[in-house]
C-alpha cells in the first residue's frame, strides 16, 4: 500500500478528518481536527463519538428499520472468518455459499462493529464500488469457470520484476493503519475487506459486513453474502411484498430472483404494509443444495439477532467470550504494555510464538475475571505482544550446517540444529552481533508501532524473557548506560571500561589526521602524518599526566601510552618512587612535542625522507596495536584481537523484567559476573569478579523445580539466600498443594529450632562479655560489635534494590504436581509457562500490584467509569 492509501487507511478509523460528505449529501460532523493524534487512538471517547456520527450521518437512514415488522432490525454486525485467505486470494471469493457456515465465521465486538461501520458509512460509495470490482473478477463467466483476472492471481507468479514488485508492495502493505479492533491487536481494512495482526506478520482474514440474516437449523441467524444482501436490500426499500401473486407451490408471495452462485435461487416476500416475511429458495433443480426437504425454504431476516438456542455450543460459548473481551478491550485503556521474547526453538516448523502469546493472554484474561475486582479491571489493560526476533533473522552458517548436517536421525539432528544451534550461536562473537540487533530493534519497532497508535502514552513497559530470550533481555538492559562492551564470553571487562574514553579519543584524531591528508602531495603527506602523531603522543601525555595528578602513591601501567621519542626515560622515571619528578618529566616532553609541531607548521614543501615516513607509520602502527585501546565504530577496522558489541538503546524504559525458566544464572556464572553496582569485591573475596546491574526497576526469576534449562539467580546477588528456598508461587485455585505443605512445615521446624539455638548463644555471648567486662567501655564496645554484626550486607542491598523492597525476593518457584515423576516432568516443564494458570496468575497480580481492590470513594469511582465506560444513553444508542 502506498502513501496515499496508507494515509486513507488511517482516515478509515472513522475519527480522522474534518467534516465529510456521507453519500454526497449530508456531512457527519467531527469534532477535532484532521491529523490530531487524539483522533488515533481507540477510546470509549472516540467510540461514543462515532455512535454520534452514525446517528447523524445520512447514509445511515436508509439501514434504519422501515416497517414495524419482526424480521425487521437496525443492527449491522461485522464478522470475521477463522480460516486466512491465501496468498493473492481475493475477499470477494469467499464464502463459496450464499449463507456463511456455522461456525466458519466470528463476530466481531459492539464496539468494533459500531467503529467498523462508522468508517464504512463514511466511505460507503467508494468501498461498494472496491467490492463489486472484486466480486465481478471473482465471479463465473458463460463456461462457468473463473475469469481470466481471477484466475491469474491464483496460479504461482515467475520470478520476474513484477513479482518483485508485489514483494515490495507487500512488505510496504504490513505498515498500513485501518480500523483497530479486538483491543488493538488487529485492524480492518475496509477497502481490501482484510483484518490483519498489527504487530506480527500473519495473514489476513475475510471481513463480512452482516445485513440480512437467515436462519438455519431453526435456531442460529447467520450472514448472508454481501452480494445477495445489496439485492435483498434493494427488494426492501421496493417494499416488493405489495405485488404479491400465486405462486406454483400455491403460495401468496412476490418472487424475486438472485444471482448468485446457486441456480434458481429467489426469495419469497409475504405480508402486509408494515409486517413481512422472506424466505430462502431454490427451484427444484437446485433443491438439495440449500433447502430441506420439508419445509418452504430458510426463513430470512433484515437485521443481526441473537441467537435462541437454550443450550448454546462450544462454539457460541467461545464466540460469545470473544466479544465480551473485545468490549472490554474497547472500554479500558491499555496501562502496562509487556514485551515478550522467547527463546530457542522458534525455527521448528510446529512452533507457534503468536499462538504460545495469545495463549498466555486468554489465560490472563479468564484469571482476571476470578481474581481481579471490577475497579481493577476497569482501572488499566495490559497488552502482552509477541517480539519475534528469530522469525526474520538469517545467519550465514546455517546453510554450512544444513550441508554438513549427517542423515542418521534425521528428524533428531534437524531439531537440535532449530533449538540448541541458537544458543552456539549467541556464544558465537561473530552472531552475537546480530542477534542483540534483532531482539533490540525488533523491541523499538514494536514499541513506536505501539506509539503510533496510541501517542501520549505514559503507562509501564515491562520484559518477559522466556529460555535464551530471558539472556538476551538481561544482556540488552545491562548496556543501556554504556552502549559497548566486550565479547559477553570475555574476561577483558574492566580493562575496557577503564580505557574506554582514552582509547575513543585515539581513534577519533587518527581518523581526523588520516582524512586530512592529501595523496597528490608526499612530502604533505608525511609532513601530515609525523604532526598527528605528534598530536596523539601529547594528548596521551596529559592523559597520563592527569592520572598522574590524581593518584596518591600508586604506580600507573605505561604499556600503551608511551612516547615513542623518549620511551626509555619515560620508564625509568615513572619507575621511580617520586610521584614529582615523572610529572616535570612529562610537562618537558608535551613542551618537546609542541615545538615540534610548531616547527613542522612552519614548514612549507620542505622535503622530508620516505624512509622518515615508514618509520612514523610503524611506530603509529605499534602504538595503535597496543591490547587496552578500544576499536573504532562496527564499521571500521578494529585494533585489537578482542570482539566488542555494540548495543542499541530502548526508546522505552522497562519496570519489571520477568525471566522465566531462564538459563541466566550459569551464563552469568560461566562469565564470573556478579549483578551488582561494581562495589562488592570485598563483599564477594573472589578474584576478577565483574558486577553489572539491569536497567529495570524490578527483577523476578521464575522457573519449574524440575525444568533442566532453568537455574536460579538469588545465589549470584546475596551470598545470604545460598541456603534459602525459593519463594513457592501459589496454586491458582488457592493454598498449596499437599507435599509442598508439608516440606515448607517441616522446613519452618527445623529453621525456627536454628533461630532459637542462634538466639540462645548470642544470649550466652553478651553474658559472658558482660561478665568479664571490667569497665563500662568492654561493655560498649561488645555491643557495637554485635550491631556491626546486624547490618545489612552488600548483597542485601542490592537484593533491595533488584526487588524493591526490603524482604523482597527474585527467585520464584512453581510447585510441581503430587503425584508425578520428576523425569516425567522434565520434559515439558520448560514448555509449559505460556500455558500455566499459576505462571500467568503471579505475572498478573504483579502487574495490578498498585492498583487497590476498591475506589478510595465513591466520587472515584464514578470518575474511573466515566473515564473508561459508556453512558447509559450511549449504550442504548449503541
Amino acid at each position: 500500500m502506498g502513501d496515499s492509501e496508507a494515509n486513507r487507511g488511517v482516515t478509515d478509523l472513522g475519527i480522522g478528518g474534518s467534516s465529510r460528505k456521507c453519500e454526497g449529501e449530508a456531512s457527519c460532523s467531527v469534532g477535532i481536527a484532521e491529523n490530531s493524534p487524539d483522533m488515533l487512538k481507540n477510546t470509549p471517547l472516540n467510540i461514543r463519538r462515532l455512535a454520534d456520527e452514525i446517528e447523524q450521518c445520512e447514509g445511515r437512514q436508509k439501514y434504519l428499520a422501515q416497517t414495524r415488522s419482526p424480521s425487521d432490525g437496525v443492527d449491522v454486525r461485522w464478522y470475521f472468518c477463522k480460516v486466512p485467505l491465501a496468498e493473492n486470494e481475493l475477499a470477494a471469493s469467499v464464502p463459496r455459499t450464499e449463507i456463511v457456515g456455522k461456525g466458519d465465521y466470528f463476530r466481531f465486538g459492539t464496539r468494533d462493529s459500531l467503529a467498523i461501520e462508522a468508517s464504512f458509512l463514511q466511505r460507503e460509495e467508494e468501498l461498494l464500488s472496491s467490492w463489486w470490482e472484486q466480486y465481478a473478477e471473482c465471479s463465473e463467466g458463460p463456461s462457468g469457470q473463473p475469469s481470466s483476472s481471477t484466475k491469474s492471481d491464483l496460479l504461482p507468479k515467475s520470478p520476474t520484476l513484477e513479482s518483485a514488485q508485489s514483494t515490495e508492495l507487500y512488505t510496504i502493505e504490513e505498515e498500513r493503519v485501518g480500523v483497530p479492533v479486538k483491543g488493538g491487536l488487529y485492524e480492518v481494512d475496509l477497502v481490501k475487506r482484510h483484518c490483519f495482526p498489527v504487530y506480527w506478520n500473519g495473514e489476513n482474514r475475510r471481513v463480512l459486513r452482516g445485513h440480512w440474516f437467515a436462519c438455519k437449523g431453526g435456531l442460529d441467524w447467520l450472514p448472508l453474502r454481501e452480494d445477495v444482501a445489496e439485492q435483498l436490500e434493494f427488494a426492501y426499500h421496493s417494499q416488493v411484498w405489495h405485488r404479491r401473486t400465486f405462486q406454483p407451490s400455491g403460495l401468496f408471495a412476490a418472487r424475486v430472483d438472485l444471482q448468485g452462485s446457486t441456480l434458481g435461487l429467489h426469495v419469497l416476500f409475504t405480508g402486509e404494509d408494515d409486517t413481512w416475511e422472506a424466505w430462502l429458495n431454490v427451484d427444484a433443480s437446485g433443491f438439495s443444495s440449500i433447502m430441506s426437504l420439508g419445509g418452504n425454504g430458510i426463513k430470512l431476516r433484515r437485521g443481526y439477532a441473537p441467537s435462541q438456542s437454550p443450550k448454546p455450543t462450544q462454539d457460541e460459548l467461545r464466540q460469545q467470550q470473544e466479544v465480551e473481551m473485545d468490549d472490554y478491550c474497547s472500554e479500558v485503556p491499555v496501562r502496562h504494555l509487556v514485551f515478550m521474547v522467547h527463546g530457542i526453538g522458534q525455527r521448528l516448523e510446529n512452533s507457534n510464538f503468536v499462538d504460545d502469546v495469545g495463549n498466555f493472554r486468554h489465560i490472563t484474561a479468564s484469571l482476571a475475571e476470578q481474581h481481579l475486582t471490577s475497579y481493577q479491571r476497569g482501572t488499566q489493560r495490559v497488552l502482552f505482544i509477541p517480539c519475534q526476533w528469530r522469525r526474520g533473522l538469517k545467519l550465514s552458517s546455517e546453510t554450512a550446517v544444513e550441508r554438513i548436517t549427517l542423515d542418521g536421525v534425521r528428524g533428531l539432528r534437524v531439531m537440535l540444529s532449530a533449538t540448541v544451534h541458537d544458543v552456539l550461536y549467541y556464544m558465537s562473537p561473530i552472531y552475537c552481533q546480530d542477534i542483540i540487533d534483532s531482539v533490540s530493534n525488533e523491541l523499538n519497532r514494536l514499541y513506536l508501532k505501539f506509539l503510533k497508535r496510541n501517542p501520549g502514552y505514559d503507562g509501564k513497559v515491562s520484559l518477559y524473557g522466556h529460555s535464551l530470550g530471558s539472556v538476551l533481555s538481561y544482556d540488552i538492559l545491562c548496556h543501556q548506560h554504556n552502549l559497548s562492551s566486550p565479547f559477553p564470553m570475555d574476561c577483558m571487562y574492566k580493562e575496557h571500561t577503564r580505557n574506554e574514553n582514552s582509547s575513543s579519543n585515539i581513534n577519533k584524531q587518527s581518523s581526523e589526521c588520516n582524512s586530512a591528508s592529501n595523496p597528490d602531495d608526499r612530502n604533505f603527506v608525511v609532513k601530515n602524518e609525523t604532526k598527528c602523531m605528534i598530536q596523539i603522543q601529547m594528548n596521551l601525555l596529559r592523559d597520563m599526566l592527569t592520572h598522574k595528578s590524581g593518584c596518591m602513591n600508586e604506580p600507573t601501567s605505561m604499556k600503551s601510552v608511551v612516547p615513542v621519542g623518549n620511551s626509555k626515560k619515560i620508564a625509568e622515571e615513572v619507575s621511580e618512587s617520586d610521584k614529582d619528578k615523572t610529572i616535570r618529566s612529562l610537562k618537558e616532553e608535551i613542551d618537546l612535542l609542541k615545538g615540534r609541531v610548531t616547527e613542522l607548521e612552519s614548514e612549507c614543501g620542505g622535503k622530508v625522507h620516505l624512509q622518515y615516513k615508514q618509520e612514523t607509520k610503524e611506530e603509529i602502527t605499534t602504538m595503535t596495536n597496543q591490547p587496552e585501546n578500544l576499536p573504532l565504530g562496527r564499521n571500521d577496522m578494529p585494533l585489537s584481537y578482542t570482539p566488542y558489541v555494540k548495543y542499541t538503546k530502548l526508546e522505552f524504559k522497562v519496570d519489571t523484567f520477568f525471566a522465566v525458566g531462564s538459563p541466566l544464572g550459569v551464563f552469568l556464572s560461566l562469565r564470573n559476573i556478579r549483578i551488582g553496582i561494581g562495589n562488592g569485591q570485598d563483599y564477594w573475596e573472589e578474584e576478577n569478579i565483574s558486577e553489572e546491574m539491569p536497567a529495570c526497576r524490578q527483577m523476578f526469576n521464575i522457573f519449574h523445580p524440575f525444568d533442566p534449562v532453568a537455574y536460579r539467580i538469588e545465589p549470584l546477588i546475596c551470598k545470604e539466600y545460598i541456603s534459602k528456598r525459593p519463594v513457592i508461587i501459589p496454586y491458582h485455585r488457592g493454598g498449596k498443594r499437599l507435599h509442598i505443605g508439608l516440606q515448607e512445615f517441616a522446613e519452618d521446624i527445623a529453621s525456627r529450632s536454628q533461630v532459637i539455638k542462634d538466639q540462645l548463644h548470642s544470649v550466652r555471648v553478651k553474658v559472658l562479655t558482660l561478665c568479664q567486662s571490667r569497665s563500662k567501655d568492654g561493655l560498649d564496645e561488645a555491643l557495637e560489635n554485635a550491631q556491626e554484626k546486624e547490618e545489612k550486607s552488600y548483597g542485601s542491598i542490592m537484593m533491595e534494590r533488584l526487588t524493591g523492597s526490603k524482604d523482597g525476593r527474585i527467585d520464584h518457584m512453581l510447585q510441581d504436581k503430587t503425584f508425578q515423576h520428576q523425569y516425567i516432568s522434565a520434559i515439558g516443564s520448560h514448555t509449559n509457562y505460556w500455558r500455566d494458570y499459576d505462571t500467568a496468575l503471579y505475572i498478573l497480580k504483579h502487574l495490578y500490584r498498585e492498583i487497590p481492590e476498591e475506589p478510595n470513594s465513591a466520587e472515584d469511582y464514578e470518575e474511573a467509569l466515566n473515564d473508561i465506560g459508556f453512558s447509559s444513553s450511549a449504550l442504548q444508542n449503541a
